[in-house]
């Protein structure tokens, strides 16, 4: 391959990649945490925490790529009557491994000893992208011990996690050197994707708690075609909720901080109307 091309190669790959890492944040003062994870003596899960002890806890699961700080803003602002905490998912940050986890039960797992109790509450779970499937396992394999499901920009229809043009163009060996470990890793969770969501799928129907949906109708990572099927997936849970953004893309949890900290507020309250919101 000539140098123009391959040049032009990592450069096609980037944009698709990268979309989870365009708004990391200073954590400068926040506090920094870590659990093993059980099991696995090599593996740690690190995770930054605004440590209010005393109140029921929302986790933030980042999408493929990404890191805890790109939702600093959620963590020097909480939401009241929360405990914030963001993790770096296996593979990513402080976190180790740092190779690629591919399972959604594994990486399940690793949050697992984060799921605690307080005032009677378990944790609102808020995952974006991949994170999503992620928060999804969590809900479906410990539906006693998660109080509410918020998907971001998530999909859960196999039929739309097929590889793409420049995952394959990623695994070349005249390519893949040249990219950051993160987006090694990041191209291989994408490979394992579809076969994840579909042993995923027919674990839905475990999951007890509410569930939110936030979707851009202007989401081209993740159609918003994705929607109607995770609804349909959903449906022996009568606490299924919609909002729609219109014509928004797929970096909600950054550009619409208001309607996730809002959500969160509302599943706090419990006072989400049980129809499809449209803002």
């Amino acid at each position: 391959m000539k140098p123009r091309l391959l040049l032009f190669a990592l450069l096609a790959i980037l944009p698709g990649c990268t979309f989870g890492m365009d708004y990391s944040g200073d954590e400068t003062g926040l506090r920094r945490d870590s659990v093993p994870i059980d099991g696995h003596p090599e593996r740690e899960l690190s995770y930054l925490i605004d440590d209010q002890p005393d109140e029921p806890r929302v986790i933030f699961i980042h999408g493929s790529p990404g890191q805890s700080n790109m939702y600093v803003d959620y963590l020097r602002d909480p939401v009241p009557g929360f405990e914030t905490i963001a993790i770096d998912r296996m593979g990513y940050g402080e976190s180790t491994p740092h190779a690629a986890v591919t399972s959604l039960s594994e990486h399940a797992a690793s949050i697992e000893p984060l799921l605690v109790q307080r005032k009677g509450l378990w944790p609102i779970l808020v995952g974006h992208s991949l994170g999503g499937p992620i928060a999804t396992q969590l809900a479906a394999e410990y539906p006693d011990r998660v109080g509410g499901l918020v998907i971001v920009g998530t999909g859960l229809n196999p039929e739309f996690e097929d590889v793409r043009w420049y995952n394959k163009v990623a695994r070349w060996r005249i390519i893949n050197p040249f990219l950051a470990g993160f987006l090694r890793i990041s191209n291989e969770e994408m490979y394992a994707c579809k076969g994840e969501i579909e042993q995923l799928v027919p674990l839905l129907d475990r999951i007890e708690c509410p569930i939110v949906i936030i979707h851009g109708t202007g989401d081209d990572l993740v159609p918003f075609e994705t929607v109607k099927f995770s609804v349909q997936e959903f449906a022996g849970n009568d606490q299924v909720y919609v909002i729609v953004l219109i014509g928004e893309g797929h970096s909600v949890t950054k550009l619409r901080k208001e309607e996730i900290r809002e959500t969160l507020s509302e599943l706090r309250s419990g006072l989400l109307d049980p129809l499809e919101q449209t803002r």
